[in-house]
């Protein structure tokens, strides 16, 4: 392979950030193949908010993306949308304010999107599949070599895949991270998140955020009168996820049993069996993303606390940049897939660490158990609603724009 050649990207992992880039790859005429460890579709993980700068970065990724994502999914705050009102509540059902959506299409570029994790990631697998990548399962990565001209990436099984850059887009648990990097484990936020979907209650139908001691509760509307939902408690670091699913279930429902009937319904209502539960990590997002031809992308560089709902938005945010970057005309000269990959790195860093930052204080914030702290959360959160520009707060997150491309 010549040292300047870009035509074939190796993409460790099949998530949200694997599939688009491969997808965005593609449609700039650069080989991809995404390689993942397992052997079918991804058909877990409840729902997401895609903000306003996510359906940004779907539109950049390819034609029609964003509007296929928006199809599938419930979009609030569009120009045709009916209006949006979520409510901040403590647990006892008491209104501490309100957050909309309205008007985000005509401030930001467009809405915001809810959508079920499973139905986000087939569509992207299916773009992805139409647009030419080679899609391959049970692969799953162990480590890989950079010979300076190429990279070869060794599954567990010995198998091996070559490639001329190769990005690490394999989860929170990267294999190409810990080689690149040896940074250790991630590390736990002290709460379990349980996740499910369900019926939305009357006086929140487009959802809430429920605060109560170590415990929130947080929903968001699905279109058709259901909801998806997260209820994340303190809780010792891997107990939960050990448990059957049905009894950790029962301790949210035990540990909402004396908040507001409409709220405690919501976990209360939920089969054990569409719920999931894990341990909430993140990671510092580091100074080097990469080196040489290998670059990390989505929660292999960053992943982080689900608070400001910016984990799967800026993992597109990564696809539409990197792409852009390696299909430069920069990237065709003498050493020009390291810079374009430098370059990526250095736009994506200081824009992450940020969010990373912010999504864990507020992460904090949100499961404070003493009285006294109590009080003051809801003092802060009745400030900061009570006749604000909650868009305008988030303008940071919202107004991101995808780079220009040549």
């Amino acid at each position: 392979m010549h040292q300047d050649r870009r035509g074939t990207v190796l993409v460790a992992g099949g998530g949200i950030a694997g599939l688009a880039l491969a997808t965005a790859l593609r449609h700039r005429g650069l080989g991809a193949v995404v390689l993942e460890r397992s052997a079918g579709p991804d058909r877990t993980g409840g729902g997401l908010v895609l903000a306003p700068n996510a359906v940004k970065a779907l539109a950049a990724i390819a034609p029609g993306l964003a509007d296929r994502v928006r199809a599938a999914g419930h979009p609030a705050g569009g120009r045709d949308t009916p209006p949006h009102r979520s409510a901040f509540l403590d647990e006892r059902g008491r209104v501490l304010g309100w957050v909309s959506f309205d008007g985000y299409e005509d401030r930001w570029g467009m809405p915001a999107v809810t959508i079920l994790r499973a139905d986000l990631h087939a569509l992207l697998r299916e773009a992805a599949g139409e647009a030419g990548a080679e899609l391959v399962g049970g692969f799953a990565a162990a480590r890989y070599r950079d010979s300076g001209s190429h990279v070869d990436l060794i599954a567990r099984t010995g198998d091996v895949r070559r490639g001329d850059v190769l990005v690490g887009a394999d989860g929170i648990n990267s294999a190409v991270r810990a080689q690149l990097l040896g940074d250790g484990d991630p590390r736990y936020r002290g709460f379990t998140a349980v996740r499910g979907i369900g019926p939305a209650p009357t006086a929140h139908p487009d959802g809430f955020i429920a605060y109560g001691r170590g415990l929130v509760l947080f929903a968001a509307a699905l279109g058709g009168g259901d909801l998806y939902w997260v209820a994340s408690m303190t809780a010792p670091r891997g107990v939960a996820p050990r448990l059957p699913v049905a009894e950790v279930l029962a301790q949210v429902i035990e540990r909402t049993s004396t908040w507001h009937p409409d709220l405690r319904k919501v976990p209360a209502s939920a089969d054990p069996a569409g719920c999931v539960v894990h341990d909430v990590h993140d990671r510092p997002a580091p100074r080097r993303w990469g080196r040489g031809r290998v670059v990390l992308a989505g929660d292999a560089a960053h992943p982080m606390v689900y608070t400001l709902g910016q984990g799967a938005g800026t993992a597109l945010e990564d696809a539409a940049v990197l792409a852009a970057a390696l299909a430069g005309p920069a990237a065709r000269t003498a050493g020009g897939v390291e810079r374009a990959l430098r370059r990526y790195a250095a736009e994506r860093g200081p824009r992450v660490r940020g969010i990373v930052r912010q999504s864990r204080m507020l992460g904090r914030v949100a499961h404070v158990r003493s009285p006294l702290l109590v009080q003051l959360r809801r003092g802060i959160l009745i400030a900061a609603t009570r006749g604000s520009d909650t868009g305008g707060q988030n303008a940071g997150l919202f107004g991101w724009t995808p780079p220009q491309e040549d």
